[in-house]
């Protein structure tokens, strides 16, 4: 009975050894299994990591590729762009300017100093002196170009003649007579200038504008500064005017009773015609009637009036 006890006993401890190395085994196994999944999750959050870099560093990698290759081909498109070269020069569009005199203080200085019926202020003159000599310079450096018109050439060279002589007579004023300067020849002074040019007055009306132009009314465009020449006209000419204001000049000097006599058979008429005969090409008396309230038969009798050479103011 003890020896069955005893073996009882032992089988129980057996028994409880066994089981002590199963739960101990188990234990062990479920231990070994926590590590191991422990490990294989710090390996995979591990792998992850490693992964979320690579994948980023290959993005920062891209990315740099990208702008790099961005830069490079940025680089190559302004190498092949030619270059706008900067300058400070300034593009002036070609313009071809007209230089042509301006008349118009000579406007004003005539509608100043002399009347409808032509007399002359020539103390108002003398005291605007210095405006006659600035529009003098003003015609010295605008002389005539061959590109100017006939009105534009006829207009420049009466105003120079009718300005030269208000200032050569201005300049000396008070006195009589236009005879009374240069020993009678005012004429013959050469002081009149016209570019690189120094002209007289009788260089101005007998080898410029008497040869040039067959224009016998210049003689109503000269004044002469006498009171038997035609009246000075108390306006500039102008091209666009100057038919007209030859036509007006020619019909008042012709009509004036104090320098022409006109009946329809008989003519006492000024000097003028006498002197300048030969600018007359179709006839005095063609001429004549062309302008003359009063006509007169082409075979009147013409005779010439005293010139008075007395001064016009």
């Amino acid at each position: 009975m003890q020896k069955v006890f005893l073996l009882l006993l032992m089988l129980i401890y057996i028994s409880g050894c066994t089981s002590e190395k199963k739960d101990k085994k188990t234990k062990i196994q479920t231990e070994n299994k926590v590590v191991i999944k422990d490990t294989i999750n710090k390996s995979q959050i591990e792998d992850t990591i490693i992964n979320t870099e690579v994948i980023e560093n290959k993005k920062a990698e891209d990315s740099i590729l990208d702008s790099t290759t961005r830069k490079k081909v940025e680089k190559e498109i302004k190498d092949k762009t030619p270059v706008k070269e900067e300058t400070t020069e300034t593009i002036v569009p070609t313009v071809i300017k007209k230089i042509r005199p301006d008349h118009s203080g000579w406007n004003l200085l005539t509608k100043k100093h002399v009347s409808a019926s032509g007399k002359v202020n020539y103390n108002g003159f003398k005291s605007d002196i210095s405006k006659v000599e600035f529009y003098l310079k003003q015609l010295e450096q605008t002389s005539p170009q061959k590109d100017w018109t006939k009105n534009e050439k006829l207009s420049y060279w009466f105003n120079l003649y009718n300005a030269s002589t208000i200032h050569l007579v201005a300049t000396a004023y008070p006195l009589k007579s236009i005879k009374d300067i240069n020993n009678g020849k005012p004429w013959d002074k050469k002081f009149i200038k016209s570019g690189h040019r120094t002209y007289s007055l009788n260089e101005i009306e007998n080898t410029i504008v008497r040869p040039n132009f067959n224009e016998p009314r210049l003689h109503v465009a000269f004044n002469c500064a006498a009171v038997s020449c035609p009246k000075l006209l108390n306006e500039a000419f102008t091209p666009t005017k100057l038919n007209n204001q030859l036509d007006k000049l020619s019909k008042t000097w012709i009509n004036d009773s104090t320098k022409n006599k006109i009946t329809e058979n008989t003519i006492e008429i000024s000097k003028i015609f006498e002197w300048y005969n030969v600018d007359f090409k179709k006839g005095i008396i063609t001429f004549i009637n062309k302008y003359s309230d009063t006509k007169t038969n082409e075979s009147s009798e013409i005779q010439y009036l005293e010139y008075n050479w007395d001064l016009n103011d």
